[in-house]
């Protein structure tokens, strides 16, 4: 078969043109807006993703619902005690959660070094590397490049399961190490350095990964268990660089891989103090947010203004309870405990005991803290503190309604909507969007759907990094185009429709199929793998490897834009209509019957009991009567 579509001399050309024409499908500005808001939210993390949902869900309409509280019944009147009380609890209560934890980030780094920001377990592998090659060949203490080379060639090392630093993967990490310290003093050079390093690892890890399926390529390992993102990574090891070698300088020689360790030891604590530090200042604040929140609205609950008199409202009103706090003797016990050396203590927080665990769950990342803080901080920081400082039953019924659904769709709702979202976006376009483990296709269908469910593990979304590494330069996979393949097919994707994707890919895949006796039309992913295995030399291979090349590539692109639209539906729409205006009328319904249930039930027992006083006194009533006409 004769293939004249394609021109072969310009593949990154024909792959943006490819791109305009069909990786929108018409939706043009939309799409591009819904990438930018992916983009901003992953480029943010928890942080942006949380403040978007919160700005757009709970500070800006919740305080507008706030004003029609209840207006019909307060003769059209606007509950401003109500919206005021809505404003200062949403207002102070998100920011909170990421500013304060910023702003103590910021000032602990330029106060103990720029280490605080980096994970503990990080800056013990880190450490290890450093106190292996700590001095050079003149005996003094290696300068941040050489620690950069060092850092590298364990990193590629890592990916490339050798047993020993090859002299490639020496040479490479002598060039990363290079391009790293030649940009350090300019911003937008730096991060093109690290955005440069990071596809070459990439491409490493795609070379050598024994199951391009499952493979996480843009994910680098400092030691067992121990790894981040290779962006993260390169960045880690700049801060460590700028805090712990730059100390290393001028040291005795003799004792340096000593003093590297007692040093790493010292910030690893350091590192987890900060971490307490930032989850504790958010959580000691929240526990005040209700105090403000309950003085904005007054004494009264605003939420039931309108539904009975102004004088009844303020008779209702919750008194406060002081409770004296009796002091026990544990916490009159002045003992100091005894903690062991720093050496000590910095293992057990790295290792695998329940202290090394419970720090690595609290593990932030920059200001933005992990899913179990968050989880923990949305129950005691946020629920608790409300439940206890309520000014009624009806003020603390609509607490439990609306924050633990509000909690939860914050926590987790996005997330496994945007599970489902992707799965049915796999379903129809064959493309693969989220990411499953090994024995994802042989588990069960109740263990496959809890996978789905589980907001942190099991199924995940791929990032755009992921996606860039998965779906451009397929080349460096380690068979190439039938590493791809695999790729597809492990992920329960469907080759047919994802080759066949644009106008140059089709004839190509077609022709494959055609030699190997089969059509696009009729073939399955494994036709289609055993095609191009048996095809893996011919023209039409070499063609769409490199018609897949391309970092914006058509695959790429359309990827992004089906995981992206679900992202900015969820944040921009759903998220703002279903938690600030359908849960606040929700709640103001469900107070409304309460009230008139609880009404109805007290003037039913007012009645009862005066049909029984007069019963009772009925007899005498009537003789006093007679009396008195004698």
């Amino acid at each position: 078969m004769k293939i004249n579509s394609v021109n072969y001399n310009v593949p990154n050309k024909l792959a943006k043109q490819n791109h305009k024409q069909q990786s929108f499908n018409g939706l043009g500005y939309i799409d591009k807006g819904a990438l930018g808001v992916a983009n901003l939210i992953e480029n943010g993390g928890l942080a942006v993703s949380f403040t978007l949902q919160d700005m757009l869900g709970t500070n800006l309409p919740r305080p507008i619902m706030g004003l029609m509280r209840n207006k019909k019944e307060n003769k059209g009147e606007v509950n401003k005690s109500f919206a005021a009380k809505e404003l200062v609890r949403e207002m102070t209560t998100g920011p909170s959660m990421f500013i304060m934890p910023g702003v103590l980030l910021s000032g602990a780094k330029k106060l103990f070094g720029k280490t605080v920001e980096v994970p503990a377990n990080v800056i013990k592998s880190l450490a290890d590397i450093h106190a292996k090659d700590a001095v050079n060949a003149a005996q003094e203490a290696i300068g941040k490049q050489d620690f950069y080379q060092s850092a590298f060639a364990r990193l590629i090392q890592n990916a490339k399961s050798e047993a020993q630093a090859s002299p490639e993967t020496l040479s490479k990490a002598k060039e990363f190490a290079k391009t790293l310290a030649d940009s350090a003093a300019d911003k937008v050079k730096s991060k093109e350095a690290v955005n440069n390093i990071a596809s070459e690892f990439v491409d490493i890890s795609k070379k050598f990964s024994a199951n391009p399926a499952t493979a996480d390529f843009t994910s680098a390992a400092f030691s067992d268990g121990v790894s981040a993102n290779i962006k993260d990574a390169v960045s880690y090891i700049k801060s460590y660089a700028d805090d712990i070698v730059e100390k290393a300088k001028g040291q005795d020689a003799s004792k340096l891989s000593a003093y590297i360790k007692k040093l790493a030891d010292k910030k690893v604590i350091g590192r987890v103090a900060m971490n307490v530090a930032m989850y504790s200042a958010v959580m000691a604040f929240l526990q005040i947010i209700p105090k403000l929140y309950n003085r904005a609205e007054g004494n009264t609950n605003a939420g039931l203004k309108g539904l009975m008199k102004e004088e009844t409202l303020k008779d209702t009103a919750k008194e406060e309870v002081k409770e004296d706090v009796k002091k026990t003797d544990a916490l009159q016990d002045k003992s100091k405990p005894s903690f062991g050396s720093a050496s000590q203590v910095a293992n057990a927080l790295t290792g695998n005991s329940a202290a090394g665990k419970i720090a690595r769950g609290i593990e932030f990342s920059s200001y933005n803290m992990p899913f179990p803080l968050l989880v923990a901080l949305m129950g005691f920081g946020i629920l608790v503190p409300r439940i206890k400082n309520a000014k009624d039953k009806y003020d603390r019924e609509e607490i439990l309604r609306r924050d633990l659904v509000t909690c939860a769709v914050m926590c987790a709702g996005e997330k496994e909507l945007g599970k489902a979202f992707s799965k049915a976006n796999e379903k129809l376009s064959g493309f693969v969007l989220a990411s499953k483990d090994a024995g994802f296709k042989d588990k069960s269908l109740l263990k496959r759907l809890f996978d789905y469910i589980r907001p942190i593990k099991g199924v995940k979304v791929m990032s755009t990094d992921q996606i860039v590494a998965k779906y451009s330069n397929i080349g460096a996979y380690k068979d190439g185009l039938k590493g791809f393949c695999d790729f597809i097919d492990g992920q329960g994707g469907n080759l047919a429709k994802v080759l066949g994707f644009t106008d140059d890919s089709k004839p190509l895949i077609e022709s494959i199929l055609q030699k190997a006796g089969s059509s696009l039309d009729k073939a399955d992913n494994k036709i289609i793998k055993d095609a191009v295995e048996k095809a893996k030399d011919s023209d039409e291979v070499k063609k769409l490897v490199e018609l897949f090349k391309d970092k914006n590539n058509p695959w790429v692109k359309k990827a992004r834009t089906l995981n992206a639209r679900f992202t900015a539906l969820s944040v921009l729409v759903l998220v703002p209509v279903f938690l600030g205006f359908m849960l606040p009328w929700i709640n103001e319904k469900a107070t409304k019957k309460k009230f008139a249930q609880d009404n109805a039930r007290n003037n039913a027992s007012e009645i009862k009991n005066t049909l029984s006083f007069v019963d009772y006194k009925t007899p005498e009533l009537f003789k006093d009567m007679a009396n008195f006409t004698k």
